[in-house]
């Protein structure tokens, strides 16, 4: 990969002031004028990032494009190590949280690489390192998938011009006062940082993400080197969703052809157990006492956990929820129902809502509804084209396997119940005045659609079983309710043994 060649961008290009005055304006006016055009559309976000070595001009960088550009649409975000908040959740749900939303562009100092090339950089850091980079490509593909523009600038200078970097503010001919590189977090010794920044720059480089290796050395040279090929990528990606938007295409690459399935199992064939009153009594107290305390020795060692309920309406997944929270503290739990997006939400991937109320070390997030819907609702109604819900599969395991990478305990429920049985708790819904709250207009809608939903279920839990599903049968509430409560109270007993 000749681009990606370090030692390129250490032969001191240079370019001068009067060839950058002369295409300043040019570039400066292409640049404003595909940033509103990227606004009025509004069906990508513009992701960003300015990496690179100390004394590279990553922050001048930043500063011009927030000065050339309209400042209003550009969200800059330079993170330091991980703060206490960060504790407990995946190393990217920062990033994640801070995506910017169609139309508007997120800056990103580091990005989320530079993370990963310190840890590389450390003794013994190769396996974080590898780790890190399947969450990166995983991530990165996700949003390039979806339509993002991704660009990613790698800012460089040899190793003299590093030591020579001061803390010293500079007076500039062009631009007046700029500040230096030394805000930067410590960057890595030097010669450890590039090899493992070559590494991850080749492992993290594909085409719709490719790395852009500019040198630093000239500030000319690098300023308009940056504008340049952030100019001729954006106005290219907007004239190609313009023509998208003819054809009526999708966005983003077409996923493979999905890989053949073994099902063991569908749904319908699940046997529905019952619990007799007298047995519910005398289990339920108990499973809410190992709940209680699971979740509280989970909580000091800061072992964070996701209850994600999937599954029928009205097959219980309220009434387990309910049963679930009041075995826990009041302090250490958030449940999260999900209906149909909001347009913030809307106006980012489907997955940004999910990041965002990760739990904190030691706490609990329960979703009634989740990711899944790209790939039921969403599939079954055809709110989504099937490109992208075929994508899903993929996405959602990506998601998930980052989840339990960091060391979140992720439980996942379907709560099923039969054809009749869902047809007499809707019956009893509308016949009955303190119940018929809980019945929508889309409930009687999607119980005609069983068999729809039933397949495209059956497909779900085996394409997306990495993280083991646990089917609830729910035709007998008093079965299903005990049994959320045992799988709880064991995956948090068997979470804090191991740690």
């Amino acid at each position: 990969m000749d681009h990606l060649n370090f030692k390129a961008a250490e032969i001191g290009a240079t370019l001068s002031d009067e060839r950058f005055r002369a295409l300043k304006d040019r570039l400066r006016l292409n640049l404003i004028t595909a940033q509103q055009k990227a606004l009025s559309l509004a069906r990508f976000p513009i992701v960003i990032v300015l990496a690179g070595v100390r004394g590279a001009g990553v922050i001048d960088t930043q500063n011009l494009l927030n000065t050339w550009m309209d400042p209003r649409w550009i969200e800059s975000h330079a993170f330091d190590g991980p703060s206490p908040e960060d504790r407990g959740r995946p190393p990217l749900w920062r990033y994640w949280r801070s995506l910017p939303a169609n139309g508007a562009t997120g800056l990103y100092l580091g990005g989320w690489h530079s993370e990963a090339i310190a840890a590389g950089a450390k003794k013994g850091g190769l396996a974080e390192l590898k780790a890190r980079i399947a969450h990166i490509r995983a991530f990165e593909r996700t949003l390039t998938d979806s339509g993002a523009l991704v660009l990613k600038f790698w800012l460089h200078v040899g190793e003299a011009a590093n030591k020579a970097a001061t803390s010293a503010h500079k007076v500039d001919p062009l631009f007046g006062f700029r500040t230096s590189d030394a805000a930067l977090p410590p960057q890595p010794p030097y010669k450890a940082m590039i090899k493992t920044a070559a590494t991850l720059l080749e492992a993290t480089d594909s085409a719709a993400a490719s790395w852009h290796v500019v040198e630093g050395t000239d500030d000319n040279f690098r300023r308009a080197s940056v504008l340049t090929i952030l100019e001729e990528a954006l106005t290219a990606h907007i004239a190609a969703w313009e023509e998208r938007g003819k054809k009526d295409d999708v966005p983003g690459a077409l996923p493979p052809e999905l890989p053949a399935i073994k099902r063991t199992a569908s749904l319908a064939k699940l046997r529905m157990p019952r619990l007799s009153d007298t047995a519910y009594c005398r289990a339920f107290p108990k499973l809410q006492h190992r709940v209680y305390a699971a979740q509280k020795a989970a909580h000091a060692k800061g072992i964070p956990c996701i209850a994600a309920f999937e599954g029928w309406d009205a097959a219980g997944k309220g009434g387990a929820i309910r049963r679930l929270t009041y075995s826990l503290n009041a302090f250490n739990f958030h449940v999260v129902p999900i209906a149909a997006p909001t347009d913030e939400e809307a106006a980012h991937h489907y997955l940004w809502r999910f990041w965002r109320q990760l739990p904190p070390a030691g706490g609990v997030t329960i979703f009634d509804r989740t990711w899944y819907g790209r790939v039921l609702v969403e599939q079954v109604d055809k709110f989504t084209r099937k490109p992208e819900w075929k994508r899903g599969y993929a996405e959602i395991n990506a998601f998930e396997q980052q989840l339990v990478d960091s060391g979140v305990v992720l439980l996942k429920f379907w709560m099923h119940i039969s054809k009749k049985e869902q047809k007499r708790r809707l019956k009893e819904r509308e016949d009955t005045s303190f119940k018929r709250w809980k019945l929508s207009g889309t409930d009687w809608h999607a119980y005609k659609q069983y068999d729809d939903y039933l397949e495209a279920a059956d497909e779900m839990l085996a394409r997306c079983s990495r993280v083991p599903w646990h089917v609830i049968p729910g035709d007998d509430k008093h079965y299903a309710r005990t049994t959320v409560l045992d799988t709880v109270a064991s995956a948090l007993e068997k979470a804090v043994k191991g740690r």
